[in-house]
C-alpha cells in the first residue's frame, strides 16, 4: 500500500464535517472491472422489477474483483491516520438503487448513526470507532441521485438529531455531488440517511466499512474466510481481512507501515510517577 499523506486540511475538514471526499479513489479500469462483478452479484435484482433498492452484504469480499479495495491506496492510508494502525475490515457491501417515483419518496428517511453503540451508551460522549470508505460506481452529478445524504458536523451531536416540524431533513444536511471513482470517507458517529434516486439510471456504490480490531466484524466476515486470506498478496491486506484473528495479537503489518511513514499514534503510557 503506498503512503498518501492525511493533510492537515483534510483532517480540519473531517474533523468539523464528519466526512471527507475523495475523488478519483479509483481509475476507469478499477469501475469497469467492479462494475461488471457488482452487476453479477446483483443479477437477481437487476431483473426483478419490483424491486427498487438492494444492499448485498454476503459474498462480498469472496469477489476475487474486490481484492483491490482492501488496502486501496488514495483510501486506506486516510483511513488508517484518522484511526490507527489497529484496524480491520468491519463490513463489506453493494448497494444498488433503481430510479424512483418522485411522489412517493420524499417521506421515506433512516437518519442513524452507525455501528449502533448509541443504543447501548445513549447520545453524549460517543467515540469515533469507525470509517466507511463509499466508492462510486455511477455519477452522482446532481442531488436526489441515490447517493447516501450526510448531515454535516452531526458527529459532534450529544442529543438526537434535530429535524424542523415539517421537513425530512435537518438543516445540515449535505447531498454530496460525486463523479464516478470518486469515494467519500464517513465515520461512525455522523448521522447520515439514503437519498432517493431520482435520475434515470441504477445507482451503483460499494462500501467497505474499517474499526478498531476489537469491534465485532459483520457477520459475513467473521470468521475471516481462509480462501480470501490465501488469495492476499500483502501482510497488510492479511490483516485487514481478519488474519491477526486475536485481538490482543500485535496488527504488526499496520504498525510496521505506519511506522515506516511516521504516522503511528503515540505510545500510552500506563503509569506514571505521583507528584
Amino acid at each position: 500500500m503506498q503512503f498518501v499523506q492525511l493533510t492537515r486540511d483534510q483532517r480540519r475538514a473531517f474533523a468539523a464535517d464528519g466526512f471527507l471526499i475523495v475523488p478519483q479513489a479509483i481509475d476507469a479500469a478499477a469501475v469497469a472491472g467492479l462494475t461488471k462483478a457488482s452487476d453479477r452479484l446483483m443479477k437477481s435484482f437487476l431483473d426483478d422489477p419490483a424491486e427498487i433498492q438492494m444492499q448485498l452484504r454476503q459474498g462480498v469480499v469472496q469477489e476475487e474483483a474486490f481484492d483491490q479495495l482492501v488496502s486501496n491506496s488514495a483510501t486506506i492510508p486516510l483511513v488508517v491516520q484518522l484511526l490507527s494502525p489497529n484496524i480491520h475490515l468491519h463490513s463489506a457491501s453493494v448497494i444498488y438503487k433503481k430510479p424512483q417515483d418522485p411522489h412517493t419518496t420524499e417521506a421515506r428517511r433512516g437518519w442513524h448513526r452507525d455501528i449502533g453503540i448509541a443504543e447501548d451508551l445513549g447520545q453524549a460522549g460517543l467515540p469515533r470507532l469507525g470509517v466507511k470508505v463509499c466508492y462510486c460506481l455511477t455519477d452522482f452529478a446532481e442531488p436526489n441521485s441515490g447517493m447516501t445524504m450526510m448531515a454535516r458536523g452531526t458527529h459532534l451531536n450529544e442529543t438526537p438529531l434535530a429535524i424542523p416540524t415539517g421537513a425530512v431533513d435537518p438543516p445540515t444536511v449535505v447531498d454530496p455531488l460525486l463523479r464516478v471513482g470518486d469515494a467519500i470517507l464517513f465515520e461512525n458517529r455522523t448521522f447520515h440517511t439514503a437519498a432517493p434516486n431520482l435520475s434515470q439510471r441504477t445507482s451503483k456504490v460499494i462500501i467497505y466499512g474499517y474499526a478498531y480490531r476489537w469491534m465485532k466484524t459483520d457477520q459475513y466476515l467473521n470468521p475471516p474466510d481462509q480462501r480470501v486470506l490465501q488469495r492476499t498478496t500483502n501482510d497488510i491486506d492479511w490483516q485487514l481481512l481478519g488474519g491477526y484473528y486475536n485481538v490482543d495479537e500485535i496488527p504488526q503489518a499496520l504498525i510496521d507501515w505506519a511506522k515506516q511513514y511516521g504516522v503511528n499514534p503515540p505510545s500510552v503510557t500506563w503509569t506514571t510517577d505521583a507528584l
